[in-house]
């Protein structure tokens, strides 16, 4: 008789957008990883309440639950941004002009409008950009109406919600596009909260042979590069809702991209890559930590009510090799505070582009340790990015970090 093991190297990963929080979702993607870690986690209450015998351990009563994810992962360019989009919150999405059709808007458009007004008209099942910036974004349309010079352009995708942002009179409505280029920041408006997800492990057990883990809200992103060993690497830890079993069985989908290697990496200090390129960083890490809340109330179930998100941290790493002066060192001891720009791209253009574009516009430098330990002196450094306004996105307010990555997966796809 066979045995009914399950092989490992047959997991793989799903992952899908929340309209509600802690309502599980099927997958709409696949992410390929390397490395799941999931861990339910419950607080079992005691009972010890004596009974006239000689030790106290009768029950143990099942208490509150969560469940931790620890995921390790080359970085794919076109699935990075689900966690960006989970632990930042705020993004504006821009494409490629296709070079005809643009127009303007003729009645400004408020956030969550289901519709915009043109000067001229827009085929329905058109992918547009409205606005420019921090604001741009990008929807579907639907079937015009009306007549110049106000056509009244419906949103068909995203199918909830509406616009984004607020746009004004005369802001550019321009049909785009691949490559697309998404733009994260620190969410400041609202809530301050950025969207939850249904994180799906395929693991072989149960009747589905996969849990959902609801709820998802990452605790910590990391990314990692190393020039001569090894390809750009991801870490993602968080919180979510106890897993439950997929209601139905998932199927793999992977995409065709393949991860970015460390030596595609440039950088710039003192400026951007292009204007102030930085030629003797060997190995690097930039570190989001986000404080998680996850509070519990009396409503009768063992879930939490909220996994709450606070405040946002980020820090960061250099290793400095075969330098040719004291800048490293400098970068602390006058506290400069210099620009940090950090571009992983696969060197393609068009829709074949993949590129990750980290943006700290102000980095305080608090170790600077000389290194005289191989054949070249170098510097270990670390940084702490700070607030500031150059990097916040549409949400206004403030940002230590702004991510930008091209890929050609079309909008609403995260």
């Amino acid at each position: 008789m066979a045995v009914a093991a399950f092989a490992p190297a047959r997991q793989f990963l799903g992952i899908a957008a929340e309209a509600t929080p802690g309502q599980p979702v099927a997958m709409t993607n696949t992410l390929t990883v390397a490395q799941i870690k999931p861990s339910d986690k419950v607080t079992y209450l005691e009972d010890k309440a004596l009974r006239g015998v000689m030790s106290t351990e009768f029950n143990e009563i099942l208490g509150v639950g969560k469940a931790e994810l620890d995921i390790n992962s080359p970085a794919f360019a076109d699935q990075l941004p689900w966690w960006c989009r989970n632990i930042l919150g705020d993004v504006s999405v821009t494409g490629t002009p296709t070079g005809t059709g643009a127009t303007t808007l003729s009645v400004a458009a408020a956030a969550g409008a289901t519709s915009f007004t043109t000067q001229a008209t827009i085929p329905a099942g058109t992918l547009v950009q409205i606005g420019t910036g921090a604001k741009a974004e990008i929807v579907t349309t639907g079937t015009p109406t009306g007549s110049a010079p106000n056509f009244v352009i419906p949103v068909t995708v995203p199918a909830t919600g509406g616009l984004a942002y607020a746009h004004s009179v005369g802001d550019a409505v321009t049909p785009v596009t691949g490559p697309y280029t998404y733009a994260y920041s620190l969410l400041n408006s609202g809530t301050g909260q950025p969207p939850s997800h249904t994180v799906t492990h395929y693991l072989g057990p149960g009747s589905t042979g996969a849990r959902q883990y609801p709820g998802f809200a990452a605790s910590e992103l990391a990314l990692k590069f190393a020039v001569e060993s090894a390809l750009l690497e991801y870490t993602v830890k968080g919180t979510s809702w106890p897993s439950v079993p997929a209601a139905v069985a998932p199927q793999a989908a992977p995409g065709t991209t393949i991860p970015l290697p460390s030596w595609s990496t440039t950088i710039g200090i003192g400026g951007s890559v292009a204007g102030s390129p930085v030629a003797t960083v060997s190995e690097g890490e930039i570190t989001l930590k986000r404080e998680l809340g996850v509070i519990y109330t009396a409503t009768g179930v063992r879930v939490p009510y909220v996994i709450q998100r606070g405040g946002l941290t980020v820090e960061g790493k250099f290793t400095f090799s075969a330098v040719s002066d004291e800048s490293p060192l400098l970068y602390m001891l006058t506290n400069s505070q210099p620009q940090v720009q950090v571009i992983h791209s696969n060197g393609l253009t068009g829709v074949n582009m993949l590129k990750i574009q980290i943006d700290m516009q102000q980095c305080a430098f608090t170790v600077a340790d000389p290194d005289a330990g191989k054949t070249a002196v170098g510097y270990t450094t670390t940084f702490k990015p700070l607030l500031n306004t150059a990097n916040a996105g549409g949400s206004g307010g403030y940002s230590q970090i702004k991510i930008s990555i091209t890929c050609n997966v079309p909008p609403g796809s995260f």
